[in-house]
């Protein structure tokens, strides 16, 4: 069984992940040139932006506060 903390250290694990994921995309969608690939890297941005959002949300469900 997990306890409260260890749902909250998980979160804030996934929550790294997405907040890297998500300027990893940026940094990408301005390095290349190609409209497609621009316009496909900035989709990515934004999912994983909504994805922080939903992990954001699950952390304050746990009571997490950033301090």
């Amino acid at each position: 069984m997990f306890s409260k903390e260890d749902y909250v250290k998980y979160f804030l694990q996934i929550r790294k992940v997405e907040n890297t994921m998500h300027e990893r995309f940026g940094t990408y969608a301005e390095a290349v040139d190609d409209p497609q690939l621009k316009k496909f890297f900035l989709a990515l941005q934004r999912q994983e932006k909504a994805h922080a959002r939903i992990v954001d949300g699950m952390l304050e469900t746990f009571g997490y506060k950033d301090k």
